[in-house]
């Protein structure tokens, strides 16, 4: 079976533990949870830093990526 990976539209966000960072299609495929999503290749550096944590990736005017890792820990 193929996976066909998705790409945000404005407006959308994905959350959850970010599994695995690749170079694709032109662009960086992350896992975050069980989806696989294509983001622009300037992201790379950031989530490959990330690997292991639970993120937010949101499509607003551009691409904001946040650990919610770090929100969780400050809050408690």
């Amino acid at each position: 079976m193929t996976v066909f990976p998705y790409r945000m539209k404005e407006r959308d966000e994905v959350r959850g533990d970010l599994e695995h960072v690749e170079e694709a299609d032109g662009g960086c495929l992350a896992l975050i949870g069980k989806i696989p999503v294509l983001l622009p290749l300037e992201l790379a550096g950031k989530l490959q830093g990330l690997v292991g944590r639970r993120v937010g990736v949101l499509r607003l005017e551009g691409y904001r990526l946040r650990s919610l890792d770090e929100e969780k820990n400050a809050a408690g």
